[in-house]
């Protein structure tokens, strides 16, 4: 699991800190009121797990135009492959594909994570996402998002990401104990948002 556990403070739980919203992948509208922000790496399992319930929030509040998700990247550095699987999305989303690569990146973790070097086998997907095989292959062993992912990283860590997922609701840090609670944790807090 790649959850650190600690003992919450409250002055640590009601912090609202300070996220550049003009970055990452998005599903609504910039003008939103209420943004849920999640920082992930794409060779978690917990990750992985979360996936289901995080598609289902996002597509429940999707036609809400206060509403906005925001995906950034936070490999963490025990998954060899994450940085990798990162510029394989962010490729995609050269196609309006990100959220799909990201989707399919979950499902198909346990095929790619143990290779030596997953390359040809995101590659060999490219044209499923209306991409160019060789362009993708070529694209991977420079690690064209590299400064992009790295950023992500480098903002994650300013505003006390440490394990993944992690989880913010306009600014708000959610806290779990474990995946079971992302859904009502994050439907409370979007709740809680809306309302304010």
């Amino acid at each position: 699991v790649s959850r650190g556990s600690s003992t919450p403070n409250t002055e640590e739980e009601n912090k609202i800190v300070e996220i550049d919203y003009s970055k990452g992948q998005k599903i609504g509208s910039d003008s939103a009121k209420i943004k849920l922000v999640e920082f992930a790496d794409l060779q978690c399992p917990a990750c992985a797990s979360a996936q289901s319930s995080v598609k289902e929030i996002v597509a429940r509040n999707a036609s809400n135009p206060d509403f906005q998700f925001i995906y950034r990247h936070y490999p963490l550095p025990l998954h060899k492959h994450a940085k990798l699987a990162a510029n394989f999305a962010e490729i995609a989303g050269t196609q309006g594909r990100f959220f799909d690569a990201v989707q399919w990146l979950y499902e198909t973790q346990g095929q790619w994570e143990s290779l030596g070097d997953p390359t040809d086998y995101f590659a060999t997907k490219a044209p499923d996402f209306g991409l160019d095989t060789q362009k993708v292959k070529d694209d991977l062993k420079g690690q064209i998002f590299s400064d992009r992912i790295n950023d992500d990283v480098r903002e994650g860590t300013v505003v006390g990401v440490n394990s993944t997922p992690t989880f913010f609701v306009n600014g708000k840090k959610l806290k779990f104990n474990s995946i079971a609670e992302i859904r009502s944790g994050i439907e409370a807090a979007l709740e809680e948002a809306k309302n304010k």
